[in-house]
């Protein structure tokens, strides 16, 4: 009797198996192409994209023999030096095993903000890949990783004065202008203009282009000091000295 329960436990146990091996043999192998927007070089992509920027990926996930996969859904990952795989997007395969996916590059919130005397941001960079969890059909698979840095958009202030010397009295016309690192006029958020001291307002031309006019200069060297901001870029402040002739 306790040889008949034993062999019909074995049985079980086997029959169990089989099942379970012919179940993972019945998934079909996949494979993903992935590509990445932005890439400078074709082993590694390492794209470099500001924070705001639209990045595209691409790809086909197919079988082994190269058929595509209709319908599945693809996960693209980033995964952060801290560290931590982060899902930024999503989507399914069209019916030639296509995806088409799109992300806003920012960076990875952190709990505490480092310790930055300029109080510039940092850059990040980051490896990114995409990711098929697999279903009752196929079997999961990941594609090759690709890099990127992650940068913040610099914002260059101009300041310009229509000529190089004045005597006293001259009207002088100062001219400001913000380019950000795409090479586009932007206007900041806010803007403090400082004239000698005391807050001045400034006339917006189009954007990112200002003009102030400083009439009837006295008889000293006038300052003018230029504090943008913006959020989420590096801006620099703006400082041009109007010089009067004959003062030393």
């Amino acid at each position: 009797m306790k040889i008949a329960v034993m062999l019909m436990g074995l049985m079980l146990v086997l029959s169990t198996a089989a099942l379970s091996t012919n179940a993972f043999a019945a998934k079909q192998s996949t494979s993903i192409e992935f590509e990445m927007s932005g890439c400078t070089n074709s082993m590694t992509c390492n794209a470099e994209v500001f924070v705001g920027d639209t990045v595209q990926f691409t790809g086909s996930l197919t079988t082994g023999g190269g058929e595509p996969i209709n319908g599945a859904s693809i996960t693209i990952y980033k995964f952060t030096a801290q560290p931590a795989l982060i899902p930024i997007a999503t989507g399914v395969t069209g019916i030639d095993g296509m995806f088409d996916l799109t992300w806003t590059a920012e960076f990875t919130p952190m709990e505490k903000a480092p310790q930055d005397v300029t109080r510039k941001f940092l850059t990040e960079t980051v490896t990114i890949f995409a990711q098929f969890d697999g279903d009752d059909q196929f079997a999961p698979t990941r594609s090759a990783k690709s890099t990127a840095v992650i940068q913040v958009n610099e914002i260059t202030t101009f300041v310009n004065s229509d000529k190089n010397m004045y005597n006293q009295g001259d009207t002088a016309i100062v001219f400001l202008a913000f380019i950000d690192s795409h090479d586009n006029f932007v206007d900041p958020d806010s803007l403090r203009v400082v004239l000698n001291e005391k807050e001045v307002e400034v006339e917006q031309k189009k954007t990112g282009s200002y003009t102030l006019t400083i009439p009837a200069l006295p008889k000293e060297h006038t300052q003018l000091l230029v504090i943008p901001k913006k959020e989420g870029h590096n801006v620099s402040n703006g400082f041009i000295t109007i010089i009067v002739d004959g003062l030393k």
